[in-house]
C-alpha cells in the first residue's frame, strides 16, 4: 500500500475542512484525478492511503532534516506526494521525483480595482496612442493653415496682377476665412463638413484627415464598447520592478522554493526584494492579505495563483511577468522503486492528451470569472504599433497636399491671367464667338503661311528668269 501525503493547494489538490480536523478527507483536484489513472497506466499497486498536511513544500534545516512535504518524504512517512512540489537542485539530492508535469514558473497574484468611470473614455487607446492622436491633430491644423495661406496668397496676388487693387479688396471681403482648428476638430469627432476654402491642397488634406478619423473613430468605438461591457480591471503591480516601487511588502509561501529563490537567486531584481518579503504558511491567508491591501502581491506556483483569479469575487489578477522557472514534479521517497514506471506513464498520458484534458477541466472549465476580469496585462487597448498604417494614410495625404499646393502656386503665377481673360471673353461674347475667333486665328495662320510660301515661290521664279536672261 502506498502512503500518500497531500496539502490544500487548489486547483492541484483541494482538501476539505473536515479533513483538516482529522475526519475522513474529501479530496479533489488536478493531482487527485491524475493519481488513479497514473498508477493504473504504470501497473503499480492501486491501493493507497492519503493523508493531508498543513505544511509547506519544506526547507532544509541546519541539522540536515527537512520540514513540510519534503520532511514526510525523506523520513519515509510518505511514499508519494500529491503536492505542487517545485524541483530544485537541493531537493533532488534528497528525494526521487517524476519528470515535470507542469513547468510555468511562479506567478504574481495582485489585487485589481475597477477603472474610475470618470476616466473610462480613455480606456480604448494606450497613452502613447492618445499622445500621437493629439500630435496628429495639431500637425494637421498647422499643415492646413500653411497650405491655405500659401494658396490664398498666390491667388490674391494673381487677382491683383490681373484685375487691379480694387478687385483685390472686393475678393478679400467676399472670401470666407476658414476656421482651421474648428473644422479639423469637428471632423475628428465625426461632425465635419466640406471645408470652405478654395484651395485644392487643403481639400486633399481634409480627405486624408477624414479617412484617418473614420478609422480611428471605429477603433475607438469598438474598444470602448468592449471595455465597458466586460468592465475591464486594472492593476498597478505587473512585474518585480513594480513591486520594487511599491511601499508594501509582498508574500510568498513559507519554507518554500520561492522564498529560497528570493534569498539565493542570481536574479539581482529578486534578491533586492528579499527585505520586503513576508512568508505565509496558508495560501488563503496570503490571498486575503492581498485583497485587504496589506501586501502588494502574493508570489506562488503559477497554477495556484491562477486559481485564485478564477473564483469570486473576481478581484484578483495575474501580473504580466512570469518569475523564475518552476518545474512541478510528483515527489517520491528516496528509496522509491516506481520512478521509472511513473515517468513512462506520465509520458504516455501526455501523448494521449489526458494531461491536457485535466488541465482544461481544472484551469479553464472550473473558472467562475471571465477572462477579462483576471487579466492585468492591459490588453484590449489599441497601441501605435497596431495603428501605424492609419497614421501613414494621414502622412501620405499631407505629402500629396503639399504637391497640390505647389501646383496651385505655379498655376496662379503663370496661367491665372490667361484663364481669366478667356473666361471674360466667353462671358461677354459667348462660346460661339470664342470658337469662331479660334477658327479665324487658325485660318489667318494658314493664309499667312500660304502667302509666305507663294511669295517665296515667286521670288524663286524671278531669280530663275534673271539667270536665264543672263545666259
Amino acid at each position: 500500500m502506498l502512503r500518500i501525503v497531500t496539502a490544500h493547494r487548489p486547483p492541484l489538490a483541494f482538501v476539505s475542512e473536515g479533513a483538516r480536523n482529522g475526519s475522513q478527507p474529501l479530496l479533489s483536484g488536478f493531482l487527485i484525478d491524475l493519481l488513479p489513472t497514473l498508477l493504473q497506466q504504470a501497473n503499480v499497486v492501486t491501493t493507497y492511503d492519503i493523508y493531508s498536511l498543513k505544511g509547506p513544500g519544506g526547507t532544509l534545516l541546519s541539522n540536515g532534516s527537512w520540514t513540510g512535504i519534503m520532511g514526510e518524504l525523506t523520513s519515509g512517512r510518505a511514499d508519494l506526494a500529491l503536492f505542487p512540489l517545485t524541483l530544485t537542485t537541493q531537493r533532488a539530492q534528497y528525494i526521487q521525483h517524476t519528470q515535470p508535469y507542469m513547468d510555468e514558473g511562479y506567478g504574481l497574484l495582485v489585487r485589481t480595482g475597477s477603472v474610475d468611470p470618470g476616466y473610462s473614455f480613455l480606456m480604448p487607446f494606450e497613452t502613447f496612442t492618445w499622445v500621437m492622436l493629439i500630435l496628429a491633430l495639431f500637425l494637421t491644423i498647422c499643415i492646413i493653415f500653411v497650405l491655405d495661406s500659401i494658396s490664398r496668397s498666390a491667388r490674391l496676388k494673381a487677382i491683383e496682377r490681373t484685375h487691379g487693387h480694387i478687385k483685390l479688396q472686393t475678393v478679400r471681403k467676399r472670401d470666407k476665412l476658414m476656421g482651421h482648428a474648428i473644422e479639423t476638430v469637428m471632423m475628428a469627432v465625426g461632425s465635419g463638413s466640406t471645408p470652405t476654402t478654395r484651395s485644392c491642397s487643403v481639400k486633399v488634406m481634409f480627405v486624408s484627415w477624414a479617412i484617418f478619423c473614420v478609422i480611428m473613430l471605429s477603433a475607438y468605438t469598438a474598444n470602448l464598447t468592449a471595455n465597458l461591457t466586460v468592465n475591464q480591471m486594472a492593476s498597478a503591480i505587473k512585474s518585480l520592478s513594480d513591486l520594487k516601487e511599491s511601499s508594501l511588502p509582498f508574500g510568498v509561501p513559507a519554507q518554500s522554493s520561492i522564498s529560497s529563490y528570493f534569498s539565493n537567486s542570481s536574479d539581482q531584481a529578486a534578491r533586492a526584494l528579499h527585505a520586503k518579503m513576508m512568508e505565509f504558511r496558508v495560501p488563503d491567508e496570503a490571498v486575503e492579505a492581498v485583497r485587504d491591501g496589506k501586501i502588494a502581491a502574493y508570489i506562488s506556483d503559477y497554477p495556484t495563483v491562477q486559481y485564485y483569479t478564477q473564483v469570486p469575487p473576481c478581484d484578483l489578477a495575474l501580473g504580466s511577468d512570469t518569475i523564475g522557472s518552476g518545474a512541478l514534479v510528483i515527489g517520491l521517497s528516496p528509496n522509491s522503486t516506481i520512478r521509472q514506471k511513473l515517468d513512462a506513464a506520465l509520458l504516455q498520458l501526455s501523448e494521449a492528451g489526458y494531461l491536457a484534458e485535466l488541465r482544461r477541466k481544472w484551469f479553464v472549465e472550473a473558472s467562475r470569472c471571465s477572462l477579462q476580469d483576471s487579466d492585468a496585462s492591459g490588453k484590449g487597448r489599441l497601441s501605435v504599433h497596431q495603428a501605424w498604417s492609419v497614421f501613414l494614410v494621414l502622412a501620405g495625404g499631407a505629402a500629396i497636399a503639399v504637391v497640390v499646393a505647389l501646383l496651385e502656386v505655379i498655376y496662379y503665377k503663370r496661367f491665372f491671367s490667361g484663364v481669366q481673360e478667356l473666361k471674360k471673353e466667353m462671358s461677354e461674347h459667348g462660346p460661339r464667338h470664342m470658337l469662331r475667333k479660334s477658327m479665324g486665328r487658325r485660318y489667318q495662320k494658314t493664309s499667312s503661311s500660304m502667302s509666305n510660301r507663294s511669295l517665296t515661290s515667286d521670288r524663286s521664279i524671278n531669280t530663275n528668269n534673271r539667270y536665264a536672261r543672263c545666259m
